[in-house]
């Protein structure tokens, strides 16, 4: 009997444990399909706007921490068809690609500025990408 009752508390600790480091109210913010709208790159001035860009980049989250683009996550090329994943992890806002980076242990940086997604890349001036929403 104490077997029996050990084996269920065991299968019931391991059943209940999450791997998803994203168990924050905000990831739920992020979980969908997001489209590439703007651009930022500063001249090193501190001048650099977000422009608008023809792009049919997206990036999707999903509710496992995984993300998926159909364009690279290792920098800002608006050119698609090269598929990346990667891990988001809301609790510390940054994505990291599986893919190899040129920079070792890249990462990029994300917030939610009302209803627009904001990506910032390790760059030496500013730089980012805005998305908005698809579904």
């Amino acid at each position: 009997m104490k077997k029996t009752i050990l084996f269920l508390y065991i299968i019931g600790i391991l059943t209940s444990c999450s791997n998803n480091n994203n168990d924050n109210p905000e990831s739920s913010k992020l979980i969908g399909k997001w489209k590439l709208v703007e651009q930022l790159a500063d001249p090193g001035d501190g001048s650099g706007v977000f422009v608008s860009v023809v792009s049919n980049k997206t990036i999707e989250f999903f509710d496992d921490g995984t993300v998926v683009s159909n364009g690279t996550l290792c920098d800002m090329n608006l050119n698609t068809g090269e598929e990346t994943m990667g891990e988001y992890f809301a609790t510390e806002n940054y994505i990291k690609p599986n893919n190899d980076c040129i920079i070792p242990d890249f990462k990029i940086s994300f917030e939610l500025e009302n209803t627009n997604l904001l990506l910032w890349f390790p760059c030496i001036e500013g730089c980012g990408q805005k998305f908005v929403r698809m579904d």
